[in-house]
């Protein structure tokens, strides 16, 4: 009876800290899923603040473009017309 009592009590010391290991393991394990996550959430927020401000850096760019756009089309407008009519004086 004295060795039953006894393997029990071993028995229930390792399993009770075989438990409590575990459980630490798995306790560890989420904790660095979640800094993980935090890592990676902080990464795409990092990204996210750099693609903004490429965007912004293109729409400036963008509008640039459209004011030589525009300046060259009232350009090429006046100067069309000035042919038409130096055609038309020519011609008529």
């Amino acid at each position: 009876m004295n060795k039953d009592i006894l393997l029990w009590l071993v028995s229930g010391v390792l399993g009770g800290t075989t438990i409590s290991s575990l459980f630490k393991y798995l306790t560890q394990r989420r904790f660095q899923s979640i800094s993980l996550e935090q890592r990676l959430r902080a990464e795409m927020f990092t990204q996210i603040d750099t693609l903004k401000s490429e965007i912004a850096t293109l729409k400036k760019e963008l509008d640039q473009w459209q004011g030589k756009y525009l300046t060259l089309h009232k350009e090429y407008t006046k100067l069309k017309s000035d042919f038409d009519k130096l055609v038309k004086d020519k011609n008529g």
